[in-house]
């Protein structure tokens, strides 16, 4: 890989496992004696991968799926969204600045293009207190897979952009943005979570959302984050706010 980090990286190549997240949070005291921070977990082929919205298989050798493990300063129980911008604004300004197309950030951190999920990101984390003390995030991203199931409304950048893509460039890409970014957010350089808002998935379109606990289908208009993280949503001419899980986008 390129040296050209803001921050060392130290690289696991798996050939194979069932989910880097896992394979990360099975081994991570043995990872953190012999690394101490930003460390990726790089497989070429994720049998068993999770998102949030549910397992998520790859092809042999077709897409980025990998894990990052570092220790985020700044970061607690209070503004823990703040991870979730960091990294989706990241893979955003990566994608964008290579393909130099209009690309979308569902919330809260799916990627799509042109109506289709090409990447997501499932972010877990450890605490002490108050604090975050480990953030494992794991990131996938459909870069030369052909085929996908029907119901996953999914495709790749090949698919999409009928070009064969450098795989080894764009993760070293999606790592450089997201160190630069978090030294945005860090250093108070700009509000990270303006560029966010400004890029969400159908933002002021009235779209169709399903509630999950009430089992109602209902019409809103994604309008920002709240300060927690939670779209909100206007309703029949008044906002309201949802968090993760409680609703989904038709």
């Amino acid at each position: 890989m390129q040296n050209k980090f803001i921050w060392p990286i130290s690289i696991i190549y798996l050939k194979k496992t069932k989910s880097t997240n896992k394979f990360a949070k099975k081994y991570l005291n043995k990872i953190l004696l012999k690394f101490k921070n930003w460390i990726i977990i790089q497989s070429k082929h994720q049998t068993d991968g999770k998102g949030y919205s549910g397992s998520w298989c790859t092809e042999n050798g077709k897409n980025l799926t990998f894990s990052l493990i570092f220790k985020p300063k700044k970061i607690n129980i209070y503004n823990l969204y703040i991870i979730n911008i960091i990294i989706s604004n990241a893979i955003h300004k990566s994608l964008s600045k290579i393909l130099n197309y209009p690309i979308w950030i569902k919330w809260p951190n799916d990627i799509i293009i042109d109506n289709k999920k090409i990447g997501g990101i499932l972010i877990e984390n450890n605490f002490i207190f108050d604090e975050i003390y480990i953030s494992i995030i794991g990131i996938g991203i459909n870069i030369k897979q052909k085929k996908f199931n029907i119901y996953w409304n999914a495709s790749s950048l090949s698919n999409i952009f009928n070009i064969e893509f450098d795989l080894d460039y764009i993760i070293n890409n999606i790592i450089f943005h997201i160190q630069n970014e978090y030294l945005l957010f860090i250093n108070n350089v700009i509000n990270i979570k303006r560029y966010y808002i400004k890029h969400l998935y159908l933002k002021n379109k009235i779209s169709n959302f399903f509630f999950l606990k009430k089992k109602i289908f209902f019409y809103g208009i994604i309008k920002s984050i709240n300060n927690k993280g939670h779209v909100l949503i206007e309703v029949n001419g008044k906002l309201k706010y949802f968090y993760q899980k409680e609703i989904k986008l038709l």
